[in-house]
C-alpha cells in the first residue's frame, strides 16, 4: 500500500508541473508544438506513475540496489546542473531564458523525481534507522551548548553594535566571500568521500592532498596576470604588460631585493623578515621576471588549502577535509578574480597576509599534535614553529597565551606535566627568534623585535585623535608598552570598547566569508561586491541565514570536542587570539582579518559534513568507517640528541634573516664624484651638463619602472613621491 502510495505522490507531483506549464504565458493564440511535445511528457509521467501504483509497486523492491540508487543521485546532480546553467550562465542570453522558462517544469519535476527515489529506495533497501542517531547524544549536546553561547554573542552585538560599529581610527570592509554555487559545489564534491570504501582507499591517502595542491595551483594560476592592475600592484602602463608590487607589496619587494644588491635591508630593522627573505631567494632564483616569481609563490601558498585538508580530516574525516580546501580554493578564485575591482590580499600579492593564513594553519596542525601526544619532541617542534611564526607576523604572539591555556586542559590539569611542557616549548621559540632579536640589537642598539615604523602606527592607535600619524613616536626614547598601559590605566572603558569592537568585527568578518542571499548575475558577469558596501545591518532573510550558519558551526565544535575534546579547540584558540591581537592593535575588517577568519568556515566545514553523517546513519550507514578519528597516544620520553638538531633546525632557519645579509657584497659603492668622473670621461657634453648646478648622478638598480605623461601619475591616498602627478 504505502508502495502504490509512492507512485501516485509521483503522479501529483507530475500534475502539478504540468499546471506549472500550463500557467507559462503562450506567445500566440494557440499552443506550439513544442508546448505540446511537453505537455504531452507530463501527461506520460502521469499515466505511467499511476499505471505503476494500480498494477507493478512491488517492483520497487527490485530496484532497491546500490546501483538504481546511485543512477537517481547523478540524475539529481545532473538536473541540478542543467537547470542551474540554463538559469545563470548568462541570463542575458535570450535563448537560455527561453529555454529555461519552458523546460523548467520538467526539469524540476524530473530533479524531484530523482532525489525522491534515490530516498525511498535507501529506505527500502538499508530502513530507516532513526534510533542511530541517540549514539550522537553527546555531540548534539556539545553543539547545543556552543550554539547557545553564538546566539548569546550574536545577541550581544545586535542590542550593543560592537563589531558593527565604525572606528574612526580604522575600519574597512568584510573580506572576500565564497560565492552562494562554490559553496554548494565544495560541499557536493566533499559529500562524495562519505563513501568509506572509496575514502578509505590506500592511495587516497597519498593523492588526495597532492591532488589538491595541484587543484589550488591550477585553478589559481589560470586566472590572467592582468587582474593584478589595483590594490597592492600599481596599473600596470605600457610599454610593460606585467604588473610592479606598489605601496606595502613594494615595500616589502624592494626590501628583499636590498639583499641582493649588497645594501642589508637598507640599513634597517625589516618587518617580516621571514617573508622579505622568501621574496629575495624568489628573486635570486628569477630575477625580475614577476610573472615567474608570481607563479612560484602561487605556488607555495597553493599548500594552504592542504594543510586544511589535514586539519579537517584530522578532526573529523576525509569529506571534512577537502570540503574546507575547495572552500579555501574556491574563496581564493574569487579574490583573483576581483583583484582589479576593489581591495584583496591574494597569493599573488607580496603581502604577508595570506603567508599568515598558511603558517597558522601549519602551526595548528603542530600544536594540535604536541596536545595529542603531549610529548618532548612535539613541545618542541611546536615550540619552533610558533617562533617562525612570529617572524612571519609579530602580533602572533598574542596567541601564545590562548595556546598554553588550551594546553592546561588538553594536559589533564596536570599543572608539572603541563609547566614542563610549556617550559620546554617557550625555550626553543625564544631560541628560534633569538638570532633576530640579536640582529635587531646590532642595528638599534636594543632589542626589538619589529620595525619602528611598525610600533609607531600602534603607537598612534592609543589616542582619541590623529592616527596612523607616526611622527610622534620617538623610538628610542619611549616605549609602546608602556604607551598602551598608561592610555589603558587612563582610560579603560575607552580601551575596552576599541578592542571588544574590532575583536568581534574579526568574528564578523570570518562568518561572512560564508555566502548571503544577494543578487546573482550570471556565471559570466562581474562578481557581485556587496560586501563592499556593507554597513552592518542585514535583511531579515540573511539574519535567518546567520543563525542557521551559527548552528552548524556549532555542530562542528560539537563534533571536534566530541571526539577529541580540548584538542578540537586548537583552531579556535589560534582564531581567539589573533582576533584579539586585531583588537589591541585597533585594526581589522578585510586583510587584516584574513589570517583567521577561515576558521569560521572550517568549523563550518566540519559540521555541514557532520550533518551528513547523521543522514548517512539513518539510512543505514556505518559512521566508524566514516570517521577518521586516530587519537595519538600519550607518551613522556627523555630528552635525547635528536631533540637537541630539531632545536638546532629552528634556530638555523631562525638566523636565515640574518644569514641572508652576507649572500651579496655591496654592488653600488661609487661616490657621485667618482661616477661624474666616470661619465664625463666618456663625452665632452656630459661635462658640461654636470657643470649646471644642482645635477646630480646616482647609480643603482632600477624597479618597477613606470611612464606617464604629463599630469598624470598614481593617484592614491599616500603615493610614492617617484610616482605623483608632476607638471
Amino acid at each position: 500500500m504505502q508502495k502504490s502510495r509512492f507512485f501516485y505522490l509521483c503522479a501529483f507531483e507530475g500534475a502539478i508541473a504540468l499546471v506549472a506549464l500550463l500557467l507559462i504565458p503562450s506567445e500566440g493564440a494557440t499552443l506550439s508544438p513544442a508546448r505540446l511535445a511537453l505537455i504531452a511528457i507530463h501527461l506520460a509521467l502521469i499515466i505511467f506513475w499511476m499505471f505503476c501504483g494500480m498494477r507493478l509497486p512491488h517492483r520497487l523492491d527490485s530496484l532497491a540496489r546500490t546501483g538504481p540508487i546511485l543512477l537517481c543521485t547523478l540524475l539529481a546532480l545532473t538536473f541540478s546542473l542543467t537547470l542551474f546553467l540554463l538559469r545563470y550562465l548568462d541570463p542575458e542570453e535570450f535563448l537560455l531564458i527561453s529555454i529555461y522558462e519552458r523546460l523548467g517544469p520538467l526539469l524540476w519535476y524530473l530533479l524531484v523525481l530523482s532525489i525522491q527515489f534515490a530516498l525511498y529506495l535507501l529506505i527500502l533497501k538499508n530502513g530507516f534507522h532513526f534510533e542511530a542517531l541517540r549514539q550522537n547524544k553527546s555531540i548534539f549536546l556539545s553543539s547545543l551548548y556552543a550554539f547557545c553561547f553564538l546566539l548569546l554573542v550574536f545577541l550581544f552585538v545586535s542590542l550593543t553594535k560592537l563589531g558593527i560599529t565604525k572606528d574612526l581610527a580604522y575600519w574597512g570592509e568584510p573580506g572576500v566571500p565564497i560565492l552562494g554555487w562554490q559553496f554548494v559545489l565544495a560541499i557536493l564534491l566533499g559529500s562524495i568521500f562519505l563513501n568509506y570504501k572509496f575514502s578509505n582507499s590506500p592511495l587516497i591517502k597519498y593523492l588526495l592532498p597532492l591532488s589538491i595542491w595541484l587543484t589550488a595551483s591550477a585553478v589559481w594560476l589560470s586566472v590572467p596576470i592582468s587582474t593584478l592592475k589595483n590594490s597592492f600592484y600599481a596599473p600596470i602602463t605600457p610599454p610593460y604588460i606585467t604588473p610592479f608590487p606598489y605601496s606595502d607589496a613594494g615595500f616589502y619587494d624592494y626590501l628583499s631585493q636590498s639583499l641582493l644588491i649588497g645594501t642589508d635591508y637598507l640599513g634597517n630593522i625589516p618587518p617580516r623578515p621571514l617573508y622579505v627573505t622568501f621574496l629575495a631567494v624568489l628573486h635570486f632564483l628569477f630575477g625580475q621576471d614577476y610573472v615567474k616569481i608570481i607563479a612560484a609563490q602561487t605556488l607555495v601558498f597553493a599548500l594552504f588549502p592542504v594543510a586544511l585538508y589535514f586539519l579537517g580530516s584530522k578532526l573529523h574525516s576525509r569529506a571534512a577535509g577537502v570540503t574546507v580546501a575547495l572552500f579555501a580554493i574556491f574563496r581564493e578564485l574569487t579574490t583573483l578574480w576581483i583583484s582589479s575591482n576593489t581591495r584583496t590580499a591574494s597569493t599573488k600579492m607580496f603581502i604577508t597576509d595570506f603567508a599568515t593564513s598558511m603558517g597558522i594553519a601549519f602551526v595548528a596542525l603542530v600544536v594540535m599534535r604536541w596536545l595529542e601526544r603531549r610529548d618532548t619532541k612535539w613541545a618542541i617542534i611546536a615550540g619552533g614553529a610558533f617562533g617562525l611564526l612570529l617572524l612571519l607576523r609579530t602580533q602572533s604572539l598574542i596567541i601564545l597565551p590562548f595556546i598554553f591555556a588550551l594546553a592546561w586542559f588538553a594536559f589533564q590539569k596536570r599543572t608539572k606535566e603541563w609547566l614542563v611542557a610549556c617550559i620546554a616549548f617557550g625555550l626553543v621559540m625564544t631560541a628560534t627568534i633569538t638570532p633576530w632579536l640579536i640582529h635587531n640589537y646590532r642595528v638599534v642598539g636594543q632589542f626589538a623585535f619589529d620595525d619602528p615604523a611598525q610600533m609607531a602606527v600602534i603607537f598612534s592607535q592609543y589616542s582619541f585623535d590623529e592616527n596612523l600619524d607616526i611622527s610622534k613616536f620617538d623610538f628610542e626614547s619611549e616605549s609602546l608598552g608602556n604607551r598602551i598601559v598608561t592610555f589603558t590605566l587612563e582610560n579603560p572603558g575607552f580601551v575596552a570598547g576599541f578592542i571588544t569592537n574590532h575583536f568581534l568585527n574579526t568574528e564578523i568578518g570570518g562568518l561572512l566569508t560564508l555566502p548571503l542571499i544577494e543578487p546573482f548575475n550570471g556565471l559570466r558577469a562581474p562578481v557581485n561586491l556587496y560586501w563592499i558596501e556593507w554597513d552592518g545591518s542585514l535583511e531579515w532573510y540573511n539574519l535567518a541565514l546567520i543563525v542557521f550558519y551559527l548552528a552548524v558551526i556549532a555542530i562542528g565544535i560539537g563534533a571536534a570536542w566530541s571526539r577529541f575534546r580540548w584538542v578540537g579547540f586548537t583552531p579556535l584558540a589560534f582564531n581567539i587570539g589573533y582576533a584579539f591581537a586585531n583588537g589591541i592593535s585597533r585594526f581589522s575588517s578585510w586583510r587584516y582579518n584574513l589570517p583567521v577568519d577561515w576558521i569560521v568556515f572550517f568549523y563550518f566545514g566540519i559540521g555541514a559534513i557532520e550533518i551528513l553523517v547523521w543522514a548517512s546513519s539513518v539510512f543505514g550507514a556505518n559512521i566508524s568507517k566514516i570517521l577518521l578519528v586516530q587519537k595519538g597516544e600519550s607518551k613522556q620520553e627523555p630528552l635525547k640528541p635528536k631533540h637537541a638538531s630539531l632545536v638546532a633546525a629552528f634556530i638555523l632557519v631562525g638566523a636565515f634573516p640574518w644569514l641572508m645579509q652576507g649572500i651579496a657584497q655591496p654592488r653600488y659603492t661609487s661616490t657621485t664624484e667618482e661616477l661624474r668622473e666616470q661619465v664625463v670621461a666618456q663625452s665632452s657634453v656630459a661635462a658640461e651638463y654636470f657643470s649646471a648646478s644642482g645635477v646630480q648622478i646616482i647609480e643603482g638598480r632600477l624597479l618597477y619602472p613606470r611612464f606617464f605623461r604629463r599630469n598624470d601619475g598614481i593617484f592614491s591616498a599616500h603615493p610614492w613621491a617617484i610616482y605623483e602627478v608632476r607638471d
